[in-house]
């Protein structure tokens, strides 16, 4: 059996990961958008700030039906990728874990919110309808 020198490691490291990621059962690491649109009655402005643990998107105001979007690409070593966003109208101040790749990745790729004061609604490809709803976090 040949030994291998630290150069021949790392290459042997750097091939392996990159045919991981590239396999038809894992497949290339695919970016991931998010899209939240305002749904709020009465014509009030939506103030949305999105965060990970690594970024802060910053703030955003929605006019009605406005919508803000974002897009990454998720930890493909483990199912940690985490985004939390605040969302405060007048009189209201309210958060939720937007993306959470446990729950997130296996459903959308495109993953389009609409915020209602009673919480977010999360479009569903499969029957076309904003019917995956969640209350605040």
């Amino acid at each position: 059996m040949a030994c291998l020198n630290g150069s021949s490691v790392v290459l042997l490291i750097t091939m392996t990961l990159f045919l991981l990621t590239m396999t038809p059962t894992c497949g290339a690491v695919k970016t991931r958008q998010v899209r939240v649109t305002s749904e709020l009655e009465g014509g009030k402005p939506l103030t949305v700030h999105c965060k990970s643990k690594d970024d802060d998107l910053g703030f955003h105001v929605l006019q009605p039906k406005g919508s803000y979007e974002f897009s990454f690409k998720p930890n493909i070593f483990t199912t940690s990728t985490l985004f939390f966003c605040s969302f405060e109208w007048p009189g209201a101040f309210h958060w939720f874990d937007i993306y959470v790749d446990a729950r997130d990745n296996k459903i959308c790729s495109k993953c389009h919110w609409v915020v209602y004061e009673d919480g977010p609604c999360m479009y569903n490809w499969s029957d076309q309808q904003y019917n995956i709803c969640h209350t605040w976090n």
